[in-house]
């Protein structure tokens, strides 16, 4: 692979990280149940109006910062930096817990559960830990040679 080819992939990775994590608020996690024909929005929403209380407050408020963590990928994803490389490295793994955590607890991590959601934070939360793997192992090699 060429560098400049090279130089692509951590940034790429970022960006479709980044989008699943926004993306993934407007559609509904669940395949069946209470939530399944709810988004992220909606949740927020009903356990807010006291409609909804099969979902924790905390839990209902962590499925919004997963967008924002999302955003913050993609607008870092160009950055070349290293402090602004550490800190958004540092937000995909804040992402990936948080995703984990969500799945654990609202799809108790049961892909026959998972609805378009669900699916798309899972995809989201690998690239995110892929990005990191890639950039540490990728600077690893930089400094090594």
């Amino acid at each position: 692979m060429s560098g400049a080819h090279r130089g692509l992939v951590v940034p790429v990775l970022w960006v479709v990280a980044g989008l699943a994590l926004v993306v993934q608020v407007l559609l509904v996690w669940t395949s069946r149940g209470s939530l399944s024909s709810t988004s992220p929005v909606d949740v927020v929403a009903l356990v807010r109006a006291g409609s909804l209380t099969s979902v924790s407050p905390l839990s209902a408020w962590s499925l919004l910062v997963l967008p924002v963590l999302g955003a913050g990928l993609l607008v870092a994803a160009p950055a070349r930096h290293l402090v602004v490389r550490r800190v958004r490295a540092a937000a995909g793994l804040v992402a990936v817990a948080v995703a984990v955590v969500l799945l654990a607890d609202l799809v108790h991590l049961d892909p026959s559960r998972f609805g378009a959601g669900a699916w798309v934070t899972a995809l989201g939360a690998s690239v995110a830990l892929a990005a990191v793997v890639v950039e540490v192992v990728s600077r690893r090699g930089k400094e090594l040679s």
